[in-house]
């Protein structure tokens, strides 16, 4: 009879006493070996048995006859459960290991890269070109529109993000254009959001500023007479006078970035006229132009700062986005085979207000040069412009020492701030 045919008959309860003994104090060593190498892990001393082949007719070694002897059973037995351990413990270890390199390579390859998906990705597509397949990065059309609004002279519109994992980037700004011959490329760090300029004057506003026609609130002098009483002055003929001595002390060959105010308040159709005449002529390039919009707040007053415009002629790489939702966004438009008609007053109000529709629905740019505030007064622009149309009040431009001089004598401009190129 086979052990398995004792066991079988004792659960049912039909072996005599001496037979249900046996067996019960096999059970209890059975349990005691189990809990002993559990413990322990081996048997120290105790090697592995190999176990004869089995002859035809005869049970497997695991199946206890009634002819073997018990030491050679519990040998056999002592053998069979160490190696089960044994692989046991293999197949632990083997599984273990691939969980633990599973989670080195998530944290080296897949973590960084989730990590990055809740931050600004600057190289995230922004809009793709159905007829030659060029992609626009975020970050690319993002710095386009905030340095054409903001940027007189300034303009970019590519920027190189090398991703660092964790929602880290290596930025490179280029400047792809130049009128002096010095190229100024802005290099930084974009971490989880923040951007860090290694040099931050590349993209700071230029220390210049417009006289809006009838502003006099900042350029008011005050001064005492003989008796004491105090009168109050416009300070602008002394300012002319200052600027038209500055600009007589310039080098013939060399470039300057211009502030140039108007007289007057002016519609974009009357303005962009004269900028060609004057362009034929050859005492202008408008190509270089940047035309300073000209808006009211809700309490009447002008929203001058941060002076806010466009560039009808702007030179750059092409670009691409959601036409549908901001037509005009760009003038550098992938998918146009023709010009822009900067002319056309009604196309460079749309191109104007996309741009600051665009800029308050991705104001990601603002925040992280530190101008979140700026788009507060967009709306308000936006409304006043719907209600009295595009009008300027000045314009940036790049000129030489000749063309600044023959724009102080026109009729239609009434001041001049201007520095060299950077």
């Amino acid at each position: 009879m086979t052990y398995k045919e004792l066991l079988r008959l004792y659960k049912e309860g039909k072996l005599n006493e001496q037979q249900r003994q046996q067996i019960e104090q096999d059970i209890q060593r059975q349990d005691a070996i189990n809990e002993y190498l559990y413990e322990e892990g081996d048997i120290p001393g105790l090697e592995d048995t190999v176990f004869p082949a089995a002859e035809s007719g005869t049970e497997p070694c695991s199946e206890r006859t009634t002819d073997e002897s018990e030491s050679d059973f519990q040998k056999k037995l002592t053998s069979q459960i160490q190696r089960t351990i044994r692989k046991a413990f293999i197949k632990l270890g083997v599984i273990t290991g691939g969980l633990v390199l599973v989670i080195i390579l998530c944290a080296v390859f897949i973590l960084p890269q989730v990590v990055s998906l809740f931050y600004y990705n600057p190289n995230r597509s922004a809009g793709t070109s159905s007829e030659t397949g060029i992609s626009t990065t975020q970050m690319s059309l993002d710095l386009s529109v905030y340095s054409e609004l903001f940027l007189p002279g300034g303009h970019r519109d590519y920027v190189s993000a090398m991703p660092l994992g964790y929602g880290s980037y290596d930025i490179q700004i280029p400047q792809t254009f130049s009128r002096n011959g010095r190229f100024t490329s802005a290099g930084g760090k974009l971490v989880r959001g923040k951007l860090t300029l290694y040099d931050s004057n590349v993209l700071a506003q230029p220390l210049l500023q417009f006289y809006i026609p009838g502003d006099t609130s900042n350029r008011v002098i005050y001064t005492k007479d003989e008796q004491g009483n105090v009168t109050e002055e416009d300070s602008m003929k002394d300012d002319i006078a200052a600027s038209k001595e500055q600009i007589a002390g310039y080098n013939d060959t060399d470039w300057y970035l211009a502030y140039v105010s108007l007289l007057e308040i002016t519609d974009y159709g009357t303005f962009i006229s004269w900028i060609n005449t004057l362009d034929q002529q050859g005492s202008l390039n408008a190509g270089d132009l940047w035309c300073a919009v000209y808006a009211q707040n809700q309490d009447g007053h002008s929203i001058s700062y941060p002076p806010v415009g466009f560039s009808p002629e702007p030179s750059g790489s092409s670009m691409n986005w959601d036409r549908e939702k901001y037509p005009y966004l760009s003038l550098l438009d992938d998918e146009k085979e023709e010009y822009t008609d900067i002319s056309d007053e009604a196309t460079m109000k749309t191109h104007f207000q996309s741009m600051l529709s665009y800029m308050c629905e991705h104001d990601d740019i603002l925040k992280m040069l530190g101008h979140s505030d700026w788009a507060d007064d967009f709306s308000q622009i936006n409304t006043w412009i719907d209600e009295n149309g595009l009008k300027t009040y000045g314009f940036a431009i790049c000129a030489t020492k000749n063309i600044l001089q023959q724009l102080y004598d026109d009729s239609h401009v009434s001041y001049i701030q201007s520095a060299p190129l950077s």
